[in-house]
């Protein structure tokens, strides 16, 4: 891996580290949110001061370059991330969906209520 590259590897994972507890300090991102994004940037930190890591997987794997596994490995765990973001969201919708119809059909029988009232 060339130094270029960790260098690159080092000040993104550093940047992005400082960048999400500066976001939990001052009360816009929750703590699991960013738990992610602070273990990914240490896992980063460490690759960077370690690269020997990708190249003994690089040479277990049969990968031709070390750059190529450590793109592609961080293209996986960015795709696993977008996929159970989409799950949540999707949940949340769902959620969403059934919350506005529950308060459409308690203020429709309040009104309704006081529909009968005013008969009365």
């Amino acid at each position: 891996m060339s130094i270029a590259l960790r260098v690159v590897l080092l000040a993104t994972a550093v940047l992005t580290f400082i960048f999400m507890l500066r976001r939990i300090r001052r009360s816009k991102l929750q703590i699991e949110s960013a738990l992610f994004w602070i273990l990914f940037s240490l896992l980063l930190i460490v690759i960077g001061l370690f690269p020997g890591i990708v190249i003994a997987a690089a040479n277990l794997l049969g990968v031709y370059s070390p750059t190529n596994l450590l793109f592609a490995f961080l293209f996986f765990v960015l795709l696993v991330k977008l996929f159970t973001q989409t799950m949540e969201i999707s949940v949340l919708q769902e959620k969403l969906l059934k919350l506005s119809q529950r308060i459409a059909l308690d203020n429709y029988e309040e009104q309704e209520l006081l529909k009968e009232k005013d008969k009365h």
